[in-house]
């Protein structure tokens, strides 16, 4: 009998984040020798917004740099390293444990389990375009949401976690939190909605929690901790800027090919989606039209964690496109 690709690909997934940590490292050993201070206005909140409220991962690795006396590159580094194992297989295992990866049979499985590493491996290749050291915790934060609304636990536990989650995100990028649970409560007021792991009604008095938090902590850092922080040269709205560049459009576009074709096969309504998925996509198109008003279009890596959340609902449509109908058949038969 075929043997599952579960182990083969745990090694690759392996392979592919220790080999993004190693680049990541010199990247961020690069940017430390051309400007030894870097991050370091972060630190001394110095910094010009909205950098200076994502403080969530630059404080924790100066604090554990000032306590291990190692270099703030090297625990951004290791941050970075951990933060790709739990997203990589957070989503892997949201992947098998949906219907249609498991009623796809092993050859199925293994066209799922292929097509996810490398997709995995197209995302992580933008990781060092305009780097940033939030880009890694983010997508693993959100996988982890996705794994809390794909995979049954207890209600308390989910919940719980759910709030942990927004928590820690409002101090990475309040953003990215906000725009998916905004995408989770539109997804709870439709039918689709009662596919969630929590019961509707609880995953969507969730989402308003979260989302009521994430603003709470993002209007505690501008007003409270950071009351002088201002936005320096660069301004806040970028949408005339982005449309009026046609060269910022070309790494979107690149970028973006497999968002498109995922967005397309949702819209089509011909396949079979799980909540999770959707409400994921949802909140991925809010923060795809914030990224667009407030962020530069060149800088996909502010997608990258968003795109890496969808690769489980892009390989269940590929699966379903492309193998329409379980493979496996007994040994001789055609």
């Amino acid at each position: 009998m075929m043997e599952g690709p579960k182990k083969v690909v745990s090694v690759l997934l392996s392979l592919i984040v220790l080999s993004a940590g190693f680049l990541d490292y010199w990247s961020y050993s690069q940017a430390f020798h051309t400007e030894p201070g870097i991050w370091m206005d972060v630190v001394g909140g110095t910094a010009d917004a909205p950098n200076q409220y994502r403080v969530g991962v630059i404080d924790t690795a100066y604090f554990l740099a000032e306590h291990t006396h190692l270099s703030l590159r090297y625990m951004l580094t290791v941050l970075d390293v951990i933060a790709g194992f739990i997203a990589l297989f957070a989503l892997f295992l949201v992947l098998r444990r949906s219907a249609v990866y498991r009623e796809a049979g092993r050859t199925g499985q293994w066209f799922g389990a292929a097509g996810f590493v490398v997709l995995v491996q197209f995302y992580l290749a933008w990781l060092l375009w305009y780097q940033r050291p939030e880009t890694l915790p983010t997508a693993a934060i959100l996988a982890l949401a996705v794994l809390l609304l794909a995979v049954p636990l207890r209600v308390g536990t989910a919940m719980v976690g759910f709030l942990l989650l927004a928590v820690a995100q409002g101090f990475v990028r309040a953003d990215v939190a906000f725009a998916l649970h905004a995408g989770i409560l539109l997804v709870c007021l439709t039918p689709l909605g009662r596919g969630f792991a929590l019961p509707r009604g609880l995953q969507a008095g969730t989402s308003v929690v979260s989302l009521l938090m994430v603003v709470g902590i993002q209007y505690g850092l501008m007003r409270w901790m950071f009351p002088q922080t201002g936005y320096g040269r660069t301004a806040v709205f970028q949408l005339l800027l982005n449309l009026s560049s046609a060269a910022s459009w070309i790494p979107f576009w690149l970028f973006m090919g497999p968002f498109a074709w995922t967005v397309w096969m949702v819209v089509r309504r011909r396949e079979r989606m799980e909540a999770a998925g959707v409400g994921v996509l949802a909140g991925a198109l809010i923060f795809l039209g914030m990224w667009l008003v407030v962020g530069r279009v060149k800088e996909v890596r502010i997608f990258l964690p968003f795109a890496l959340a969808l690769a489980p609902l892009t390989v269940e449509l590929a699966m379903q496109r492309f193998l329409p109908v379980r493979v496996d058949a007994p040994s001789g038969s055609l």
